[in-house]
């Protein structure tokens, strides 16, 4: 098993904050806050076809305690793991993502980036706005 970085990139990702994330039993929206030093404000992510995930209290500090290649604030795809070999027939990718006091696994089909703003908010509140104007 090992991690490396995706092929997408997304905003780095702030040191402060914790995601807030919503799952609507087949896609999950997480949103987090950017770093100041590539803009700050917060994005939203939409994982799709999503087949599992985990919110751990894995620490940025302590990677070491995941399961799956962590990297502190960055996102990892893990390739040879057997959350995904063994559903080998399926197009799944498995990423980690890292945040100050907690750690995502995601299994999932597409993601792509659906929403940002420069405007400092709580990443729950951003993220409560976004499903209120697309509802």
């Amino acid at each position: 098993m090992e991690g490396r970085s995706p092929q997408e990139r997304f905003p780095l990702i702030g040191t402060v904050r914790n995601p807030a994330l919503f799952f609507d039993g087949r896609d999950l929206l997480l949103c987090y806050g950017v770093a100041p030093a590539a803009g700050g404000g917060a994005v939203i992510l939409e994982f799709g076809d999503v087949f599992s995930f985990e919110k751990n209290a894995n620490t940025a500090e302590r990677p070491d305690a995941s399961v799956h290649p962590l990297r502190p604030w960055h996102f990892t795809e893990v390739t040879g793991s057997e959350a995904t070999e063994r559903w080998k027939p399926l197009p799944l990718r498995l990423w980690t993502i890292s945040f100050n006091d907690m750690a995502v696994e995601v299994v999932f089909a597409t993601v792509r980036k659906v929403h940002e703003t420069r405007e400092t908010s709580e990443p729950h509140r951003a993220l409560l706005d976004f499903l209120r104007r697309h509802d």
